[in-house]
């Protein structure tokens, strides 16, 4: 009985055991169930930059759907006027954008981008008012605020003959034949600053053409120019001192050629106009016709030279010279100066505080002689040919708003089919956007018709009112003579 007994614990024990051996050997047979680190944690990366890649994207595109909503479709011309550049398109060259191009003026290489973008924005909305804002947004025109701007501002400046009263022409000082005439223009530094809201060198350059316009009608005419070299700074002040150009040769005057001389000066630097007057005589030397100086500055010398002791020695060469000087917007100090220079050369010096008193200054002033000016409204025939040319230049100006809508509205609907191709939009979405580019389009050349129109009007009243000044000066004179006769 009892190995009986000690048989079966023996055998219990045996069985237990190997159950333990089963179940550790199932443990360690098992695949583990941990996730592998290895692997895991590069893919986890991955995720988080694919995520992080989205968000940027979605970033941007977020910043843009916010300007795109509140974009605003142009209406009037001041709006059309502030029309910035589109995303895609704000880089175009003006005159690329404002060209004449024959068919669809396409897309760049921005198509694949933008067809990415309107996929988004369709993604999002069906409204197509705000589909037509991201158009604008993308692709609109970056031309309209430059050629709307050379189109209000376009002018001509009409031909307008100086129109002297008798008793100006009267007395000793018009009695002498002026001869040759030699302008002397400052382009002095100082010539930079404004008066009466004006640059003063662009004022001195229209008194330059008006003056030639009538001294030059019946005398050789020329143009010298001092103070246009280097600048204002003290190591510059020899370059500019001694730099004294002929910039229209004496000879004959034409209005084109002395009115391309004129505009080619710029103001830069200091006043050396001793030299000036010395370079003139030097350059008459020797001749025995009457010759005379008409000099034009807004301030005293600043070369350290003696213009005093070169006009006496210029009018000493002959009694019929003379040095004649115009100070535009002179301060005392050099006023004084100024009237010492005309004086020593046997002239006159006039002084001009306002443009008005330039204009006048020279209108009333050192006119040849009445018979010469007497025929002034035949001289108006001169606005035949400026008219043909300020009608080919308006033109030209309003033409470029007109192309900047027309290859505009061609992108516009580049992109349109791009939406209906690849079926972003449905026909009646595609209706919709249809009609508000034609829209838009419409607009442009109203624009561009209103503003050509205006331009004209403007132009041709300020023509009219030169021949107005002329006619009533004309009967004014006929009265007289006829009063006198």
């Amino acid at each position: 009985m009892y190995k009986w007994i000690i048989g079966i614990l023996f055998l219990s024990l045996l069985g237990g055991c190997a159950n333990d051996v089963k179940k550790q050997a199932e443990i360690v047979e098992e695949p583990t169930p941990v996730k592998d680190v290895v692997k895991e944690e590069p893919e986890k990366e991955i995720l988080e930059e694919d995520s992080k890649e989205k968000t940027n994207v979605d970033h941007t595109f977020d910043s843009q759907w916010a300007d795109i909503e509140n974009l605003l479709i142009p209406t009037t011309e001041e709006e059309l006027m502030a029309q910035a550049g589109g995303f895609f398109t704000n880089d175009i060259p003006y005159t690329e954008e404002t060209k004449q191009v024959w068919g669809q003026f396409g897309l760049g290489n921005y198509e694949d981008e933008l067809t990415e973008k309107l996929a988004q924005v369709t993604g999002i909305t069906e409204d197509p008012d705000v589909i037509f804002q991201a158009l604008h947004y993308y692709v609109g025109s970056n031309a309209y605020h430059q050629a709307i701007q050379e189109l209000n501002e376009f002018t001509v400046n009409w031909y307008e003959p100086y129109l002297p009263e008798p008793e100006e022409m009267e007395g000793e000082d018009h009695s002498v034949d002026p001869g040759k005439a030699l302008i002397l223009l400052d382009a002095s530094s100082s010539m930079l600053l404004n008066v009466e809201g004006k640059q003063k060198m662009a004022v001195a350059k229209t008194a330059a053409n008006r003056f030639a316009t009538t001294i030059g009608t019946n005398h050789d005419i020329s143009l010298i120019v001092y103070g246009h070299a280097g600048t204002q700074n003290d190591e510059d002040k020899q370059l500019s001192c001694t730099t004294i150009d002929e910039v229209y040769p004496l000879q004959t005057y034409e209005s084109t050629k002395f009115a391309e001389a004129v505009d080619s000066v710029e103001a830069k630097g200091w006043t050396p106009i001793a030299n000036a007057i010395k370079t003139a005589r030097e350059k008459m030397a020797g001749t025995t016709e009457n010759v005379t100086l008409y000099i034009i500055s807004d301030g005293a010398e600043t070369c350290d030279g003696d213009p005093v002791a070169e006009a006496k020695a210029f009018a000493s060469e002959d009694g019929n010279r003379s040095v004649n000087i115009i100070g535009f917007d002179v301060d005392q100090a050099g006023e004084n100066s100024l009237k010492e220079v005309a004086a020593a050369g046997n002239g006159e010096y006039i002084s001009a505080k306002t443009i008005e008193d330039l204009n006048n200054s020279i209108k009333k002033t050192w006119v040849p002689s009445f018979l010469e000016v007497a025929s002034k409204s035949n001289s108006l025939l001169k606005h035949w040919g400026q008219s043909f040319d300020e009608m080919t230049a308006r033109a030209k100006l309003a033409d470029r708003i007109h192309y900047a809508g027309l290859n505009e509205k061609s992108r516009f609907f580049s992109a349109l089919n791009i939406m209906r191709g690849q079926k972003m939009i449905t026909s009646e979405q595609y209706e919709q956007l249809k009609e508000r580019i034609e829209k838009k389009n419409k607009l442009t050349l109203h624009v561009k018709k209103e503003l050509d129109t205006k331009k004209r009007e403007e132009n041709e009243a300020e023509r009219q009112q030169i021949i107005e000044r002329v006619n009533k000066w004309s009967e004014r004179m006929n009265k007289l003579w006829d009063a006198n006769s």
